[in-house]
């Protein structure tokens, strides 16, 4: 309850829910679509003959069109508004994914991933400034916390598709990939009457209107936004090497140095899902709450005591546990990105350029980590030692986010 008459959430006007649910809705079919490529790996090499090496640089490079596309779709936004950009964004990772469906070659498929990508990087930059701008300062941190759901939720519709897929067409195998990304095409359709009737950030309008400064790159280094650039740049750096560090080697870990086959089992999936489920909904209660600095600090201890149980133990039921607390802190911790960055620029006119520098700039270290600790990874201490990488991430995130100001009640403009 807020004050002593209604729930927080009848607080919301309707405006704010229509964006809540376009932005999340949008996020959740990029994280969908992100996700889809994983699944489909094993398939892809059969239909090209790839090596894993190969099939790995396909991964990079949609990396590569995240990064690309959500800058410079932060400038676009920072243009044309928030609700545009972000239905262009869906528009072309729509598109580009149900291409994929017909790629003739590796190449193609390469190419088509790359573009894809850019409408996937673009999707956040956009609908987090949305919803940063259109919720006010007291509940921006929940509204920032549900638009993030659509992390573990696209990436369970993506477990759940692909295996109806798969069993209605024989496995993914022949032609079952190639329905799975011809399907690619229907979140343009699904949003496309969403995006009419959403309204557009109150924020980025009284802008336009007014005499303000156009958004400049220039504009990110005045008024002390510079600062703030850097900090939340560098604190997203840091999650995102360990998000991709601890996610892309725990199975391969447990497996080789634990030795525990059961890891490749649905417990695990089911285990780190629901603890991401879990940390996005408290994350939610808690960050309007207690503020930005403290619930940060109390998910990255979290995290950095899951990865040490998990570094140090070894009995089954532990490590399942284990795999709750990763989901809870690691992937849980980015649903306070958005409020986080949006506040950390407070006052320019080209925020959206700048969360999607900060943002999407720090995917850099999501590049990082698995190539770091897979070259570390050549014995079992070795593995370990490359795990534990991700330890001193997490001291360095917390300093980060301790000389950072706390932003909670912050007025953007």
């Amino acid at each position: 309850m807020t004050g002593d008459t209604q729930p927080w959430y009848r607080e919301i006007p309707p405006a704010g829910w229509r964006v809540l649910a376009f932005a999340g809705l949008g996020w959740t079919f990029d994280v969908y679509d992100t996700f889809a490529l994983s699944l489909t790996i094993p398939a892809l090499i059969a239909a090209f003959g790839l090596s894993n090496a190969q099939a790995g640089a396909i991964g990079s490079i949609l990396a590569g069109g995240l990064i690309v596309g959500g800058i410079a779709m932060g400038w676009v936004a920072d243009r044309i508004g928030r609700v545009r950009t972000l239905y262009l964004s869906i528009l072309i990772y729509s598109v580009f994914t149900c291409l994929t469906a017909f790629a003739p070659s590796a190449s193609w498929l390469a190419m088509l991933r790359f573009l894809g990508g850019l409408g996937m990087g673009g999707t956040w930059t956009a609908g987090a400034a949305l919803v940063a701008e259109t919720w006010g300062a007291k509940h921006r941190g929940k509204g920032g916390a549900l638009m993030q759901m659509g992390l573990p939720v696209g990436s369970m519709l993506a477990i759940g598709v692909t295996a109806l897929v798969g069993a209605l067409m024989g496995g993914l195998n022949g032609n079952g990939w190639r329905v799975l990304y011809g399907l690619g095409f229907l979140p343009a359709l699904i949003l496309l009457p969403v995006a009419m009737q959403t309204p557009e950030s109150p924020v980025w309008r009284a802008r336009r209107a007014s005499s303000a400064p156009a958004a400049t790159v220039a504009s990110l280094f005045r008024g002390g936004n510079a600062r703030g650039l850097i900090l939340a740049l560098s604190f997203i750096f840091c999650a995102q090497y360990i998000y991709w560090g601890v996610i892309t080697w725990t199975p391969a870990f447990l497996v080789n140095v634990k030795h525990l086959a059961f890891i490749r089992g649905l417990s695990f999936v089911l285990a780190q899902q629901v603890g991401s489920l879990c940390g996005f909904i408290v994350f939610a209660a808690l960050v309007d709450r207690i503020g930005r600095r403290p619930t940060f600090v109390a998910y990255l201890v979290t995290g950095a005591i899951a990865v040490g149980v998990l570094l140090l133990a070894s009995g089954p039921a532990i490590l399942l546990a284990t795999m709750f607390l990763t989901g809870f802190g690691i992937t849980g911790i980015f649903a306070g990105m958005g409020p986080f960055t949006a506040e950390m620029v407070a006052n320019t006119p080209a925020r959206g350029l700048a969360m999607g520098i900060a943002y999407n700039g720090g995917r850099i270290g999501g590049l990082i980590a698995p190539m770091a600790i897979g070259a570390l990874a050549t014995s079992e201490r070795g593995f370990a030692a490359g795990m534990g990488t991700t330890i001193a991430a997490f001291v360095l995130a917390i300093g980060i986010i301790l000389i950072c100001p706390e932003t909670r009640g912050t007025e953007i403009g």
